[in-house]
């Protein structure tokens, strides 16, 4: 599997999802900036499949 994440620097909301996205065994690819398809960061996009922010994340990391 393969994600990729947009952040933005000093957000704690997207180091909480690259570690969750680590303990799955994700590689993911860190985007700097909002997405256009989100509101806010982190954005979390797995095998071009849009997931959400960190608490879709980690709802969809408890389902699979």
């Amino acid at each position: 599997m393969n994600a990729t994440i947009n952040t933005l620097p000093n957000c704690p909301w997207c180091e909480k999802a690259k570690k969750l996205l680590t303990l799955k065994g994700i590689h993911y690819a860190t985007i700097e900036g909002k997405s256009v398809d989100w509101p806010t960061v982190p954005y979390v996009v797995i095998d071009d499949q849009p997931i959400g922010g960190y608490t879709e994340l980690a709802t969809w990391c408890r389902k699979n």
